[in-house]
């Protein structure tokens, strides 16, 4: 989250293959409240072309429907 060290790691997340999976702002899309402490590793090419997109969520990359809601 907002350490120095969790910044810097997001910030670097896609150069070794991850990806924050259910970031903030992204509830209606992934069903799941913020956890910027969830990567999720998807290769390096596939965490680099996201971030070159500007892509921050799996469904979206993808082009797949919103998550349900999650009781």
């Amino acid at each position: 989250g907002d350490p120095p060290a969790g910044k810097r790691l997001a910030e670097n997340a896609a150069d070794y293959g991850f990806v924050i999976r259910y970031p903030e702002g992204k509830e209606q899309v992934t069903g799941f409240m913020p956890e910027p402490w969830h990567f999720r590793f998807v290769g390096t090419e596939l965490a680099l072309e996201m971030r070159d997109q500007g892509v921050t969520t799996l469904e979206e990359f993808f082009g797949l429907p919103a998550a349900p809601d999650y009781p």
